[in-house]
């Protein structure tokens, strides 16, 4: 995480040098686009194009059972002889959107993820409980005697799924906004990664969905003097009992809000709260897989959640490179009530780069 934090900083200096000189009679405001965790924020004026860029970063750390943090031993008392000790997701997606009129804008985002995962013993020895395997094979997760100073990290890597939405803005032009999204993610991600063994990774690990899947929001956005504000309620609904590999991911409903001031023209912070609720896996793998920790089983997914994050929001209000937008959030979990035991969220980034034209 660090080498990117350093990569961005030095974006962010170039493109903050370049605001702070630019005209400040400009009509870019950097508190007109949402922070940078939230999508489906804003619609574009008829013919505009915007292309842009976002980067996600979660880091994990400890395990949990519902809001309480639990160790080795008490995975090997619930019979697992494996248990996850760390991860970090990457997520990087192009975001490309055109108004065909002032009300409607369209959006296609791919995406391209990378997930590590360390590992460790519980100390449990054998195979009860949790421990076993199926299928008569044992992946990369049963290895050898389970005690607690063996360790093993495994990743995958590739393109994910393809979200593709209509956003309409029922009032363009306007210092309060209403825009409601009618989405839905193509399954362009591999759902049958696997072990150097042939068994399964985790669900978690598999790089989409596997389900055709809708995304629907209600935005409301406001603008007063230096001040903004806004609030977004979303979902993703699966659409599809399950996926070739036999499973699907639980439904996911959130909503967030937010503020912001604008501290400098070409500046804002601002601070946001949001809300998660997901179901757990349904289905179970339909070929080799293990049982031997967490991650390995569906009840271990999902959970309710409350995030909370601070950022930063700049535009280039003048020049050359006028309405080039950079926006950056930090977020951390504040409340949580994981099913089953999972990592934790230690804390995440989020980056938006955008410009239209």
């Amino acid at each position: 995480m660090e080498n990117a934090v350093k990569r961005l900083s030095y974006l962010a200096a170039a493109l903050l040098s370049t605001g702070a000189a630019a005209h400040e009679s400009s009509t870019f405001l950097p508190e007109s686009h949402a922070p940078a965790g939230v999508m489906s924020d804003h619609t574009h004026a008829k013919d505009e194009v915007m292309t842009g860029y976002r980067y996600i970063y979660s880091s994990y750390s400890g395990l949990y059972h519902g809001s309480d943090e639990v160790g080795a031993h008490d995975l090997a008392m619930a019979g697992y002889s494996m248990m996850p000790t760390s991860m970090t997701m990457e997520m990087i997606m192009l975001d490309i959107m055109y108004a065909p009129t002032d009300h409607l804008t369209l959006m296609l985002m791919p995406m391209y993820m990378r997930m590590d995962m360390d590992m460790a013993g519980t100390g449990m020895s054998g195979h009860g409980g949790h421990g076993g395997h199926m299928d008569g094979m044992m992946g990369m997760d049963d290895m050898g005697g389970h005690d607690m100073h063996h360790h093993g990290s495994h990743g995958t890597s590739g393109w994910g799924d393809t979200n593709i939405s209509a956003l309409y803005n029922w009032t363009p032009a306007s210092n309060h906004q209403f825009i409601t999204t009618l989405g839905i993610n193509a399954p362009t991600g591999k759902v049958d990664k696997k072990n150097h063994d042939g068994t399964f990774v985790h669900y978690g690990m598999q790089l989409g969905s596997g389900t055709w899947d809708l995304t629907p929001s209600v935005t409301y956005t406001g603008l007063a003097g230096r001040m903004s504000w806004g609030a977004q309620a979303n979902a993703v609904i699966r659409l599809e009992d399950e996926n070739d590999s036999g499973f699907a991911f639980g439904d996911k409903y959130g909503a967030t809000a937010w503020a912001a001031v604008r501290l400098v023209d070409w500046l804002s912070l601002s601070a946001r709260v949001e809300w998660s609720d997901q179901d757990a896996i349904s289905g179970h793998y339909n070929g080799p897989h293990n049982h031997s920790s967490p991650s390995d089983i569906q009840a271990n997914y999902g959970g309710e959640f409350v995030d909370a994050g601070i950022g930063v929001n700049t535009v280039i209000t003048g020049g050359q490179f006028a309405g080039l937008r950079l926006g950056a959030e930090w977020v951390t979990r504040v409340e949580e009530d994981y099913n089953g035991y999972q990592l934790g969220l230690d804390d995440g980034v989020n980056v938006s780069l955008s410009y239209a034209f």
